[in-house]
C-alpha cells in the first residue's frame, strides 16, 4: 500500500481522532481491526504518512462518522471550525435545549449524506435550539427570494429526516447538484407537478425535477442569533 505525506488540517484531524481512540484504551491493532484496515496504516498515519487509496479513507470515515472528503481534506478553506456534535438535550430556563451546527450552504452535504450523526463537523458555530431531529442543522437565509417570511441573514433550522408535504418550506438541491446553489422554497403541487415556489414576486416558480433531492424541511425560523 502506497502512502504520502499530506499537508493541511487533515493531519490534525485524523491523527487527533486516532490518538483519542488509543487514549480510550484501544491498541493500534484493535483500532485497525475495527476500522477494517491494516495496523501499518494506523502506524503510518500517526507519523504523518497518509493512505492514497480512497477506499481506506471511506473506511476511516465510516468508523469516525465523518464525511470522507472532510476527513481527508479538512473541509473547505473557509470553514470556521471543527465541532463535536451530540444528540443529547440539556435542561435550561427555555426547556430542553441542544446544539446544532450553523452551516454554510456548501457544507450541507455533511449532514444529509450520512445516515448517522457525525462525531465532528465543519461549521461556523453551534447554535442552541429546542428543535428535535438528530441531524437537524441551521442555515442563514442567503437572499430575499422568500420574503416577507424569510429575509436574508435570518437563521432557519432544517431537519433532513422529516417527511415533506405541499405547503412546507424546504431546502432543495440545485438542478446541477451543487450544494452551494441549493434553494429555499415552498413546496406546491399543480396538476401533479411539484413546484418550488418563491414567496417574492421578483422570482419565478420552478418545477422539481427527478434529479433534485429535497435536503430537508424547515422546522423553525429564528430572526437573529
Amino acid at each position: 500500500m502506497g502512502s504520502r505525506r499530506l499537508e493541511g488540517r487533515s493531519v490534525v484531524n485524523l491523527q487527533g481522532l486516532i490518538q483519542r481512540e488509543l487514549c480510550e484504551g484501544l491498541t493500534e491493532e484493535e483500532l485497525a481491526s475495527a476500522v477494517g484496515i491494516s495496523a501499518r496504516t494506523i502506524t503510518n498515519t500517526l507519523v504523518g504518512e497518509f493512505p492514497q487509496d480512497p477506499a481506506i479513507w471511506e473506511q476511516l470515515a465510516r468508523y469516525f462518522r465523518i464525511h470522507a472528503d472532510f476527513l481527508r481534506y479538512g473541509g473547505p478553506l473557509e470553514s470556521e471550525g471543527l465541532f463535536e456534535l451530540s444528540e443529547h438535550a440539556q435542561p435550561s430556563p427555555l426547556g430542553q435545549m441542544r446544539t446544532v451546527p450553523l452551516l454554510k450552504w456548501h457544507q450541507i452535504v455533511q449532514m444529509v449524506t450520512l445516515e448517522e450523526l457525525p462525531c465532528l463537523i465543519h461549521a461556523e458555530m453551534l447554535l442552541e435550539t429546542s428543535v428535535p431531529g438528530k441531524r437537524t442543522f441551521a442555515l442563514q437565509v442567503r437572499d430575499n427570494s422568500m420574503r416577507p417570511l424569510f429575509s436574508q441573514g435570518e437563521v432557519i433550522f432544517v431537519d433532513p429526516d422529516v417527511p415533506c408535504a405541499p405547503g412546507d418550506y424546504v431546502v432543495v438541491e440545485s438542478e446541477d447538484g451543487r450544494p452551494e446553489r441549493a434553494l429555499l422554497r415552498q413546496l406546491e403541487v399543480n396538476g401533479g407537478q411539484v413546484i418550488l415556489h418563491p414567496l417574492h414576486k421578483a422570482y419565478t416558480n420552478l418545477s422539481l425535477t427527478k434529479q433534485q433531492r429535497i435536503l430537508g424541511r424547515v422546522m423553525q425560523l429564528r430572526k437573529n442569533f
